[in-house]
């Protein structure tokens, strides 16, 4: 089993931390989350030079890249809360009109704070995406990039895996896309229009996470 997040503000093991304070038995290694896999990415290019737009708590985890605010390869865009600013999304945008790349640690549209739903990095992505034409590569889900990097870290191909969660977006689309089956959760940020509209359903839905062990027995 992994515990699988979009979350960009965090490490692995910040998050693997909370869950534990929560109650939770999580140990070291069963936390991916998409910031790990863009660092991962990351290391894959040579020599790689970055702008990051990222959440200052998880600015250190990427400290063995080479920072260019001037001409990078990539512009890496995370969550950035209130620092999102008109000059930084401009400057971003001129980066990549004079040739960077976009990557995206994720693109969720929003997420949910103790005050309401917030727009999530995903969101100034896609502005971007739209003011320069380009695509962004994205690391987290949906991305095949990253179902693949935690199967990889299971062990285990496709066919053998189910995706369990409450987004039809990066959830589910992301198990589809990888072949694999997926139950969705109808809590969080579950909507019924969202499913209804949807091209992309789930293989299973559960109306609570207390139903998942009855469904699991059957199987």
């Amino acid at each position: 089993m992994r515990f699988t997040t979009n979350t960009t503000a965090k490490t692995p093991e910040m998050i693997r931390q909370k869950l534990i304070h929560m109650g939770f038995d999580v140990a070291a290694g069963e936390v991916i989350n998409a910031t790990q896999a863009c660092r991962m990415f990351l290391r894959s290019q040579p020599e790689v030079k970055c702008h990051f737009m990222v959440d200052e708590s998880v600015e250190d985890y990427f400290e063995e890249f080479s920072l260019d605010s001037e001409n990078p390869d990539f512009v890496v865009i995370g969550d950035h809360g209130n620092r999102f600013t008109f000059e930084r999304l401009n400057h971003a945008f001129r980066l990549l009109l004079d040739g960077a790349e976009l990557l995206a640690i994720q693109k969720g549209r929003y997420w949910f704070s103790p005050e309401g739903p917030v727009l999530d990095c995903g969101s100034f992505a896609a502005l971007l995406e739209y003011a320069t034409g380009k695509e962004a590569r994205v690391t987290g889900k949906p991305s095949t990039t990253f179902f693949q990097l935690v199967l990889e870290d299971m062990g285990i191909n496709p066919e053998s895996a189910l995706a369990v969660g409450d987004d039809l977006s990066t959830d589910v689309r992301g198990a589809h896309d990888m072949g694999m089956r997926s139950i969705l959760i109808k809590t969080g940020k579950f909507r019924p229009e969202q499913l209804s509209d949807s091209p992309v359903q789930p293989t299973w839905i559960l109306s609570a996470f207390e139903e998942l062990p009855g469904l699991l027995s059957k199987m």
